[in-house]
């Protein structure tokens, strides 16, 4: 799946896999880190989780 553009350009969303990969953990960190508000993660109808670029690049570049 490729990145979802969300629409007013509020930015692009990753998959929880593209997500962990850029920061180096498992998907499963990624998650509890979402669950304990140190990332964002917006959770589509579905149920899914999608991550924004921006605040994953950002955690990316402070580490």
């Amino acid at each position: 799946m490729k990145n979802k553009e969300l629409p007013d350009t509020e930015g692009t969303l990753l998959m929880p896999s593209e997500a962990a990969r850029m920061l180096h953990v498992t998907t499963k960190t990624l998650q509890r880190m979402a669950m304990r508000g140190k990332v964002a993660a917006v959770v589509l109808p579905s149920g899914h989780r999608r991550y924004l670029l921006a605040q994953i690049e950002a955690l990316a570049a402070a580490s």
